[in-house]
């Protein structure tokens, strides 16, 4: 149905704890594509220990399809086929995994990426599952295809002034590239309150908004195990309000009942 995008100004605002919580949460079927260039940690962090017992393979991913894919210029949702594997905690959750570190990111250009995206947006097609984007952190060799291809990208920053003022040039550069009505904030560590005061200052709404729960955050950053029940765990919680709002927000726009993602409105960023 919709591809989401998302991506951070600077290090650790948590976008891969939050890629993770929402589809975990997600009320339908999702693919998880790990798109960091500087090395991706869903397979060795958030599904660490399936892979340590070798339910998830690290050579399954976006290595691999971009060596399958690479005679060709676009790639249908077919494509995806034999480098995406299921979550088993969550078995509603396609993951693809990502690169191992910096050094092999390096070889996944924007070619790499833009056939990605070309199955990304194959497989929403005609109510097919929602994909997932971890874009990681700004970086020249951010995969600029899956951010202008999204049909929602999420910057993520945290309520503090370097957050802030780190992530003010990207919104500029985004607003160049993605339509307005297509972007908004996912806020990590952050009260109601604060959460407001950067929907202000940035003038971009508030799409996730995930409270300051690092035993919780752990679980989806580092696969560590968590017993308790999801209905009092405050970020589970947010995540569930978060992925569900997210999916019905997109199911009305694809079908043109809402005819923008999210309002133009204006700020200061």
């Amino acid at each position: 149905m919709a591809v989401i995008t998302m991506l951070s100004a600077k290090g650790s605002p948590g976008v891969t704890t939050a890629v993770a919580a929402l589809a975990t949460m997600w009320p339908g079927p999702v693919l998880v594509a790990d798109a960091d260039p500087s090395g991706g940690d869903m397979v060795p962090g958030w599904l660490g220990s399936w892979w340590a017992d070798g339910w998830i393979r690290a050579d399954k991913g976006v290595v691999s399809f971009a060596r399958s894919t690479r005679q060709l210029t676009s790639v249908p949702a077919e494509g995806f086929a034999g480098h995406v594997q299921v979550v088993p905690g969550a078995r509603h959750v396609r993951v693809l995994g990502g690169v191992a570190h910096r050094a092999r990111g390096a070889a996944i250009g924007e070619t790499e990426w833009r056939r990605i995206a070309s199955a990304a947006r194959d497989l929403t097609r005609d109510g097919g599952p929602d994909v997932l984007v971890d874009a990681g952190r700004w970086v020249p060799e951010t995969p600029w295809p899956l951010i202008t291809a999204a049909d929602l990208v999420l910057l993520a920053v945290r309520p503090s002034l370097r957050h802030v003022h780190a992530a003010i040039p990207v919104v500029c550069a985004l607003r160049e590239m993605v339509r307005t009505d297509r972007l908004a904030l996912a806020v990590f560590a952050t009260t109601p309150r604060q959460a407001r005061a950067v929907s202000h200052t940035m003038g971009l709404p508030i799409a996730v908004e995930f409270p300051d729960e690092p035993t919780e955050a752990r679980v989806f950053s580092d696969g560590t195990p968590h017993h308790h029940d999801p209905r009092h765990c405050p970020l589970q919680c947010s995540a569930y309000e978060a992925a569900h709002g997210l999916h019905t927000r997109l199911r009305l726009h694809a079908s043109r009942t809402q005819p923008s993602v999210f309002p133009n409105r204006k700020g200061a960023a």
